[in-house]
């Protein structure tokens, strides 16, 4: 009998997958923009499992609060779990990590995971972002950020899950990086790719997917979540280059808590 698998982007790199009833979400954060939509701290407390990829501040400075009011542990890297214990999270009760290739099962699910790398700003995202700190005159939210993120370094190690339910794969990263000696898997159904960090994220991203072959792509991290510091991503581009040169892969590019069903 199949069953169903939903998945939802709550913005960001923010995944729910509601496999058969079952809720695993990844990589919860509320948006730093007030003018972007958040989900009420309610639907994230109702996962029943949550896995970080990496221990950036996006990523993961809002789970101690998800975790001290819901029964879910995190997996997720070690640097993730000395981070919420200098959070103050009861990492012997609430947190687990990873070694890469390691296997997790859930009641309806499968989960691996693969060493990743996170993506390497280029020279232009660089710029462009001193630029719009500086004309829009404000350092002082960039500084903020800026500390926040040194708080939550990754450590070195970052991850991405491939999650096997009902004879489907689905594989989600955090960041938009490949390790290069990772065996990845080559039959994903479908590939969660954040699409942020580069100022020609189209033509990076094509080779990498082209590589992956994946059925579906759902795009994510294209949000302008913690400005200055962030900026809407657009996808148009990518998504026609697909058409033209990849038409047997779908790319979804979703809207805020838009449920996708991926049987």
């Amino acid at each position: 009998m199949t069953i169903m698998i939903e998945l939802t982007w709550y913005g960001t790199a923010t995944i729910m997958l509601n496999i058969d009833g079952e809720k695993i979400l990844f990589d919860p954060f509320f948006r730093r923009n007030k003018k972007l939509e958040q989900p009420n701290i309610k639907e994230f407390c109702k996962a029943d499992y949550i896995f970080n990829t990496h221990s950036h501040f996006d990523h993961l400075c809002d789970v101690p609060m998800i975790l001290n009011k819901s029964k879910a542990k995190l997996y997720g890297s070690r640097p993730a779990y000395l981070r919420l214990k200098k959070q103050g999270v009861d990492v012997e009760k609430k947190a687990v990590f990873f070694k890469h290739y390691e296997t997790r099962h859930t009641k309806n699910a499968t989960i691996k995971v693969y060493p990743s790398k996170h993506i390497k700003n280029n020279v232009g995202i660089v710029l462009l972002t001193a630029l719009k700190i500086l004309f829009t005159f404000q350092i002082h939210k960039a500084i903020k950020l800026l500390s926040m993120h040194h708080k939550f370094l990754m450590g070195g190690e970052i991850m991405a899950f491939e999650i096997k339910a009902d004879n489907k794969k689905i594989l989600i990263f955090g960041s938009a990086g490949i390790d290069k000696s990772a065996k990845l898997p080559n039959d994903v159904d479908v590939l969660v790719w954040p699409f942020q960090g580069r100022t020609n994220m189209s033509k990076y991203s094509l080779p990498i997917i082209e590589k992956l072959n994946p059925k579906v792509v759902i795009l994510d991290h294209f949000d302008n979540a913690f400005p200055p510091v962030t900026g809407n991503v657009k996808t148009e581009k990518f998504v026609e280059i697909m058409k033209k040169k990849n038409p047997n892969i779908k790319i979804i590019v979703p809207t805020y808590k838009e449920k996708i069903i991926l049987n």
